[in-house]
C-alpha cells in the first residue's frame, strides 16, 4: 500500500478535492464547532485490483481507511499485503487507540458520521521495509470513481456533528514566475502580484537584482473575516549568468525558501518548522465562529495537526503512517524553469 500526499504543488495548483463524505438522514443541522487538534485525523480511500489469495480470500481493502501508525521491520516476505488484525493485536504492536466518535468531513459537504469497523495491517511497497496500521471506516459513501486514487477526508472526533466547524484550503494569493514558450524555455516575468507585506518581512533579505538575478515566488493564504492567518508557499531566488541560454535554463543556480506561516498577534508572518519529520505545507485550516482552531499540514506518508492560539502553532498529532525512499521526501522547492532534474537548492 502506497499513499502519497501532493505537497508542493498544492501553492501551484491545488491538491486534489477531498471528495465523499455526505450527511445521514435524520441529523441536525446545528452541532458542534472544532475539535482540539488531538482530535482532528486524516483519513484517506483505499482501493485495490480485488486479486485473491489461493484460498479465495480478498487480498486488498476498498473504503476510508484513517493511518494511525508505522513500524519498521526487517522484512515483509511472507506478509499479506492487506490483513484485518483484532484491537488487541493491534495494542500489542503500538497501534494507537481508535478514534472514538469519528465524523468524516470534506469541505462543502455537511460531516458524515462513520463507524470504526476494524484494525488494520499493510505492506509498504519501499526499499525500507515497513508496515502500516490504521482503522477502516464504514458509514459514508466513496468518493467518485475518477477520484478515489487521491480521495483524502478529514476525520473530527466530537460527540455532536460538527457541522459549526469549516475547512478552507489556501487560495492563491501573490506570485511572479515567468511563463514558457511554446519551445518549453523559460522566460522572465512580465507580470507579477506582490508578497504581503507582513509575509515578506518574514523573507530574509537577499541580493538579488536583475539581469543577473530574478526573484521569483508563489503564495497561498488563509484569511478568516478577511484578516490573513496562515500562508503557504515559496519564494526563489534565481542566478542567470551572462552568457546564460535556453539550452543551460536548468544549469541555473536557485536559493530557495519553501514552508508555511502563520500570522501572530501584530499580524506577521512566522515559518512554521515545529512537528515535521519531513518538510511539509499546509493543506487546510479549520475554523468555527470562535475563529481558527487547527492547522493541517502534510507530506508523503506524514502529517501534523496543530492547535493555534494567539497566533502560535503548536503541534497537536504528529503522524508517521508509512516510510518511503529518500527522494520522496525531496519538496522540489525551485518554481522557475521546468527541469526533469533540476539542481540540488541551495
Amino acid at each position: 500500500m502506497k499513499r502519497v500526499a501532493c505537497v508542493f504543488v498544492l501553492v501551484l495548483s491545488g491538491c486534489p478535492a477531498m471528495t465523499g463524505a455526505a450527511q445521514q438522514p435524520g441529523q441536525p443541522v446545528f452541532g458542534a464547532s472544532c475539535p482540539a487538534a488531538n482530535n482532528v485525523y486524516v483519513a484517506s480511500f483505499l482501493t485495490h485490483d480485488d486479486a485473491r489469495s489461493a484460498a479465495g480470500a480478498a487480498t486488498g481493502h476498498t473504503g476510508w481507511v484513517v493511518p494511525l501508525y508505522d513500524r519498521k521491520v526487517d522484512s515483509t516476505t511472507g506478509e499479506p499485503e492487506y490483513a484485518v488484525i483484532d484491537a488487541r493485536t493491534a495494542e500489542s504492536l503500538g497501534v494507537p487507540p481508535a478514534p472514538t466518535t469519528p465524523w468524516l468531513v470534506v469541505p462543502g459537504q455537511p460531516p458524515c458520521k462513520a463507524t470504526v469497523a476494524s484494525y488494520y495491517a499493510a505492506v509498504v511497497e519501499s526499499p525500507e521495509p515497513n508496515m502500516t496500521y490504521g482503522v477502516t471506516l464504514e458509514g459514508c459513501p466513496a468518493p467518485p470513481k475518477d477520484q478515489q486514487e487521491d480521495a483524502e477526508a478529514i476525520v473530527m472526533v466530537s460527540e455532536q456533528i460538527p457541522s459549526e466547524c469549516h475547512i478552507q484550503a489556501p487560495q492563491p494569493i501573490a506570485a511572479r514566475l515567468g511563463e514558457t514558450d511554446a519551445e518549453q524555455h523559460w522566460q522572465r516575468p512580465t507580470k507579477e502580484t506582490p508578497v504581503p507585506p507582513a509575509l515578506a518581512a518574514a523573507v530574509p533579505p537577499h541580493d538579488c537584482k536583475a539581469p543577473d538575478c530574478e526573484t521569483l515566488w508563489t503564495f497561498a493564504q488563509v484569511a478568516v473575516g478577511g484578516r490573513p492567518v496562515a500562508w503557504a508557499g515559496a519564494i526563489n531566488w534565481l542566478t542567470i549568468p551572462p552568457t546564460a541560454t535556453a539550452a543551460s535554463q536548468c544549469d541555473w543556480k536557485a536559493d530557495t525558501l519553501a514552508g508555511f506561516f502563520v500570522a501572530g498577534p501584530d499580524g506577521k508572518a512566522a515559518k512554521v518548522t515545529e512537528g515535521q519529520d519531513h518538510p511539509l505545507l499546509l493543506s487546510n485550516v479549520l475554523t468555527d465562529r470562535t475563529g481558527t482552531q487547527v492547522l493541517i499540514a502534510e507530506g508523503p506518508g506524514e502529517y501534523t495537526t496543530y492547535d493555534l492560539t494567539a497566533g502560535k502553532a503548536t503541534p497537536a498529532r504528529h503522524l508517521v503512517w508509512l516510510r518511503l525512499p529518500s527522494e520522496a521526501y525531496g519538496v522540489d522547492e525551485r518554481i522557475g524553469p521546468s527541469c526533469e532534474q533540476a539542481p540540488a537548492a541551495k
